[in-house]
């Protein structure tokens, strides 16, 4: 149980740090979705997700590498040895994971813009079931005895690998031939960046509030395995707590794909009460899942230990923390539909002022919750 434990952390802790990257270089997929009109503005804007995911799969290197990662791990969260030395390993297997992810997601964005999501849902349902086949191979081999953390590295690469080439080759099957090849609308490199910065520091400020209460709620931990129980649980409920709500997320392409007429001009533009009434709808399907699996009695308990495999006193201790993810998917709900509202009209500036609002909240309950 131990092991289960550790292991368990040093990926969480690991992935967290990992995604916080991910997401931030996902919002290149608003890029794909509002400023690619012909192929030199493609060309341009996939130069620079290229640089910036190859910068960060440096940075995770020498966070890895140096004694940076034993700051930031051992130091800073009060977890034990052996966890920080497994942790700094998964981040440095998982260093390439933004890039591709970059990748995917900018694609991902395009495909958004002409319509094609069917192809886009099927990238992300292959990557889920591309990790749950890798999970089923890789327990019956050597590697789930020797070396258990791959086995959840291996199968977040086997996912987004997946996801990646679907969603590449669709668009240059499907959208790629469509493109001009002259420039039609001026796209320069500051433009992007004034477009990118307000989401990218958004997701970011969102992303790193994840790491920043495993950090604190490892430190007000009364020992180190408190720390790193403590930390275990919120590797399992964080996951799960998502899985009813996260794909609300995706709320936040829908006005930029179907408020704005394409180049063809091959699709009516909805109205925004058609729009209203289908958010609406999805919110009220996603927190009647959330309330169901995180209210009832015992479902959140099974579902961890029998289906995840979480052990039942770790299971036990996410049951709380849970119960509140059941009201994330109204905030959620609503924040999405707005933020593609603002990416439409090109205000992205106007996301700003949550991103202060937003830390100084964590940072008061963080530090009053315990007291």
């Amino acid at each position: 149980a131990a092991d289960v434990v550790e292991t368990l952390a040093s990926f969480g802790l690991a992935y967290v740090l990992v995604k916080f990257f991910v997401g931030v270089l996902g919002e290149v997929r608003q890029a794909g979705l509002v400023l690619v009109h012909d192929r030199p503005s493609y060309y341009k804007i996939l130069i620079c997700t290229l640089v910036g995911a190859s910068s960060v799969v440096v940075l995770l290197i020498i966070i890895a590498e140096t004694k940076l990662g034993v700051l930031l791990i051992q130091e800073l969260h009060g977890v034990t040895p052996s966890v920080s030395k497994l942790t700094t390993s998964a981040i440095a297997y998982l260093s390439v994971y933004p890039l591709i992810d970059a990748i995917s997601w900018y694609h991902a964005g395009i495909l958004l813009k002409w319509h094609h999501s069917t192809v886009v849902g099927a990238g992300s349902l292959a990557d889920i079931f591309a990790q749950i086949f890798a999970v089923a191979v890789l327990l019956y081999t050597p590697l789930i005895c020797n070396n258990a953390l791959l086995v959840p590295i291996l199968a977040a690469y086997a996912g987004v690998v997946t996801r990646c080439i679907i969603v590449t080759m669709a668009y240059f099957i499907t959208v790629y031939p469509l493109l001009k090849k002259e420039n039609t609308v001026p796209a320069s490199i500051l433009k992007l960046i004034s477009f990118l910065s307000p989401l990218m520091l958004s997701l970011g400020i969102h992303r790193i509030s994840r790491p920043l209460v495993n950090l604190l709620v490892a430190r007000f931990a009364a020992s180190k395995c408190d720390a790193t129980e403590a930390v275990a649980v919120l590797t399992a409920t964080y996951p799960f707590g998502h899985l009813p709500y996260g794909w609300l997320n995706q709320l936040k392409p829908v006005s930029p794909a179907f408020q704005k007429e394409k180049p063809n001009n091959s699709t009516p533009v909805l109205p925004g009460r058609t729009i209203g009434i289908f958010c609406s709808t999805v919110v009220a399907f996603s927190a009647t899942m959330c309330f169901i699996l995180f209210w009832i009695p015992g479902v959140s308990v099974a579902v961890l230990e029998h289906v995840i495999g979480v052990p039942h006193q770790l299971a036990v201790l996410c049951v709380d923390p849970l119960k509140l993810f059941a009201f994330l998917s109204f905030a959620v709900g609503v924040r999405g539909p707005l933020v593609g509202w603002l990416t439409l009209h090109h205000q992205t500036k106007l996301i700003l002022p949550s991103v202060p609002v937003r830390v100084c909240t964590i940072l008061a309950l963080l530090f009053a919750l315990p007291h």
